[in-house]
């Protein structure tokens, strides 16, 4: 009988513990999304445009130590289905901004909003064209011989398609983050893009490329249940600080796609996708093969262990494919987006970027 009252009442002490914790995210949520119903800046990062091609933008941004590291640090991000906002999100969670922290003298490439006047933009432009031109204009304006290049997603592919043609650039070292190379491991979006089913050609003709409404709809095909975890994941969170501005800031950017161009994304489809040319060695651009074997500069490969997009062996395929001595493999917790940006990047990804760059400085 004693035990029956006991439990009891633990059972009822739970309840009233959780009635509290409940009445105390309600009222958050009213005055997060009620009394204070506005979006925080994201991207505030303080920065400088210094170079411009059509709509593309080359940013430098403010350094935030007295000095900086001698290798400028340039990143080339994915081009189109998102703005790189999301790599400047807040304050205190921003990938950019920890490597101003570090000293290092940070360039990000911007491609601008593309739009259907953009359909002839494809991997030539971006490889010939506008990669050799930021780099010059960076290393000009940091008075340096070298720098580090950074590429995020299938800006990683374009970077490494670069530097197979151009192994002699002057380009320190590359980081490839979450970067598809072996495309036979491209997990779901390999399935969704397969060559039997998969319209690319009527899709281009019609529209120029991927409208940003159908990038939103495949995403959202692609992981259904996103919203739903996105606001579970923020009810059980509440109580943490700042969780309704990180919620805000990440729900402004995840909500905001942008377009692909239609060459960029048939090339993207038909030659990587559809049949894994580059890690083949079968990749053409400008009449000239993409060999990956050619890349023999410092490398590290970052995967994300929880990726849908680009599954860890999908970016592990280039350290088989290239000529470097100096190149290492880390796979990281997190999704193709919070492993750079999530709560956890501040432990895991970012002081891992310099570790590994600081020590190959000089």
């Amino acid at each position: 009988m004693a035990d029956s009252s006991t439990q009891a009442q633990q059972t009822a002490q739970v309840l009233q513990e959780e009635l509290e914790k409940n009445a105390k995210r309600f009222q958050a949520v009213v005055d997060g999304f009620v009394v204070d119903a506005s979006d925080p800046a994201i991207g505030s990062t303080p920065k400088d445009v210094v170079w411009k091609r059509g709509k593309s933008q080359l940013f430098r941004y403010h350094p935030q130590t007295a000095k900086t590291h001698p290798v400028p640090y340039l990143i080339v991000p994915w081009l189109g289905i998102s703005r790189t906002h999301v790599l400047d999100l807040l304050p205190g969670n921003s990938y950019i901004e920890s490597l101003l922290k570090q000293g290092y003298d940070v360039y990000l490439l911007d491609w601008g909003e593309i739009a259907e006047e953009d359909k002839n933009l494809g991997f030539e432009d971006a490889v010939f064209k506008i990669l050799p031109r930021i780099i010059d204009r960076a290393l000009e304006i940091s008075q340096a011989q070298e720098l580090t290049l950074n590429g995020i997603c299938v800006g990683g592919t374009i970077a490494a398609a670069y530097l197979a043609l151009e192994p002699h650039a002057p380009v320190r070292n590359f980081v490839a983050m979450v970067a598809p190379i072996d495309f036979d491991e491209g997990g779901m979006f390999k399935s969704w893009l397969d060559e039997r089913y998969f319209p690319v050609d009527m899709i281009v003709d019609r529209f120029g490329g991927i409208p940003a409404s159908l990038m939103a709809a495949g995403f959202k095909m692609l992981r259904p249940t996103g919203d739903i975890q996105a606001k579970s994941s923020l009810w059980l969170n509440l109580e943490r600080p700042g969780a309704i501005t990180s919620f805000k800031a990440m729900n402004r950017w995840a909500s905001n796609y942008i377009a692909m161009p239609g060459r960029f994304f048939s090339q993207l489809t038909k030659d990587l996708y559809f049949n894994n040319r580059m890690i083949k060695g079968q990749f053409m651009l400008g009449g000239r093969k993409v060999d990956l074997s050619q890349i023999s500069c410092p490398l590290l490969v970052i995967a994300a262990r929880q990726d849908f997009i680009v599954p860890p062996l999908a970016a592990k395929g280039l350290m088989d494919a290239v000529s470097s001595e100096d190149k290492e493999y880390v796979e990281l917790p997190g999704g193709h987006i919070s492993v750079f940006s999530g709560r956890q990047a501040h432990r895991t990804l970012w002081p891992k970027i310099d570790e590994w760059v600081s020590a190959r400085a000089e």
